[in-house]
């Protein structure tokens, strides 16, 4: 499945870090979930790439901004941006974390005034409203909400610092740690050094210069990843995959503990950016992921669409959904590919059945049962690989390389395996037992 950075229902909200699970999926299948915090003490450790520091500008001072427009006066959204060299390391930046609950009732609390009140009703002086981004953020002070408006292109763009002024008159400098559509991860403090907590972004989400709907999305502000929503994160993944596994088995299909587990992984693997992994501490990375789960449960993922189409939480191509729903027409798979991807019990059950028919399908070739029954191939080495590329060909890469036959593999999937077993060291699972 080939992979990009950038799904549709609610299934949990997470009380503490592994604590009340709460689905409003119709009387789902009570779930299995295990989670462990200590790390596997069976593999050394792996060496990863230094961090490329990320830094926060220093804005001029003399300039002022209409309060509620997001902008500075007569200027055009393009323009907001200060031009002084960066100085200060995010990392050296203090964030007010909140508690997992806090969190979801404050970006519930952010979504509801947002959807009651038009940007325009707060940035009246805005250009462009239609291509405008309101990003809602709490206030350490009041513990109150707040909101600042900005353009599209400079919410986007990491070159600069944006300055800004909050509904409620607050000046702010607002940069980007990484522009990536609805999924942008930023910055927003003061002259002071005062950080604010971004919650929610309300971004409009055009594509072929076609507007196609709001989104309302939460990403990894730095203030958001901490160990309580990352475990949130990981416990909603498990039970996703329960869930859809329980399902299947009520319409007679066994999915065995192991491929369970590694299709839990893969959830995972689909959503590591390469360039990503190549460049920043693993654990970094992964920690991400899961708290986009945790905070946008059945919606994460949902605007997540590679160039080979494929898509949400499983990245799986079309004629691949259409394969298997032809497999298991008794299994009600929703029909349409675009809402099945994004509505994750459904996606999570036409992932497991196509793992299940390339596992049985890879044993029954004598070069791959060989080389597996003989160390020579794991089975997380043979499905990864057959998930993210052509399975059929597996027999093949043994046949010609024997020991060696990763090496045979395509450059995208050998990152993917990589991938894989970072994730195995980096992310404490206990195996399912049945």
């Amino acid at each position: 499945m080939t992979r990009v950075v950038f799904c549709t229902i609610s299934l949990f909200a997470a009380a503490s870090a592994f604590g009340q699970v709460r689905t409003v999926e119709p009387t789902p299948t009570p779930v299995r979930v295990v989670v462990t915090n200590s790390l596997p003490a069976a593999k050394p450790p792996i060496t990863q790439p230094s961090p490329t520091p990320i830094v926060v500008g220093s804005a001029q001072k003399d300039q002022t901004a209409s309060p509620g427009t997001g902008l500075l006066p007569e200027q055009p959204a393009a323009m907001q941006t200060a031009t002084v060299p960066a100085t200060t390391p995010i990392e050296n930046l203090k964030f007010n974390s909140l508690s997992f609950r806090q969190l979801k009732n404050k970006i519930a609390e952010a979504k509801r005034l947002m959807q009651s009140r038009p940007i325009a009703t707060a940035s009246v002086n805005t250009p462009m409203s239609g291509e405008s981004v309101r990003i809602a953020f709490s206030d350490p002070e009041t513990d109150k909400i707040d909101y600042v408006v900005v353009s599209k292109e400079a919410f986007l763009s990491v070159k600069d610092e944006k300055l800004a002024v909050s509904e409620n008159g607050r000046s702010l400098r607002i940069r980007t740690i990484r522009g990536n559509g609805v999924n942008t991860p930023i910055v927003i403090f003061d002259d002071r050094g005062e950080t604010y907590l971004p919650l929610l972004v309300q971004y409009p989400v055009v594509r072929e210069g076609k507007y196609l709907e709001t989104a309302y999305y939460m990403s990894t502000h730095p203030g958001l990843v901490t160990p309580e929503v990352v475990n949130a994160g990981r416990l909603y993944v498990r039970n996703v995959i329960e869930i859809a596994r329980d399902r299947l088995e009520e319409k007679g299909i066994t999915v065995s503990p192991k491929i369970a587990d590694i299709a839990e992984r893969l959830a995972t693997v689909e959503h590591v950016d390469h360039q990503r992994f190549r460049t920043e501490p693993h654990s970094k990375i992964f920690d991400d992921i899961f708290t986009l789960y945790a905070l946008n449960e059945g919606q994460t993922y949902r605007y997540s669409v590679s160039s080979a189409g494929a898509g949400g939480m499983v990245q799986m191509i079309p004629s691949t959904y259409r394969m298997v729903r032809s497999w298991h027409p008794n299994i009600t798979l929703i029909p349409d590919f675009v809402e099945g991807m994004r509505n994750h019990v459904n996606a999570a059950q036409a992932m497991l059945l196509y793992m299940n028919r390339t596992w049985t399908d890879l044993v029954a070739s004598p070069t791959v049962a060989d080389a597996y029954s003989n160390g020579i191939a794991t089975q997380e080495q043979l499905m990864a690989t057959g998930y993210n590329s052509n399975p059929a060909k597996i027999a093949g890469y043994i046949n010609r390389g024997g020991e060696n036959w990763t090496s045979l593999i395509p450059r995208e999937t050998k990152i993917y395996l990589q991938i894989y077993d970072s994730i195995e060291r980096f992310v404490p699972m206990q195996a399912r037992s049945k």
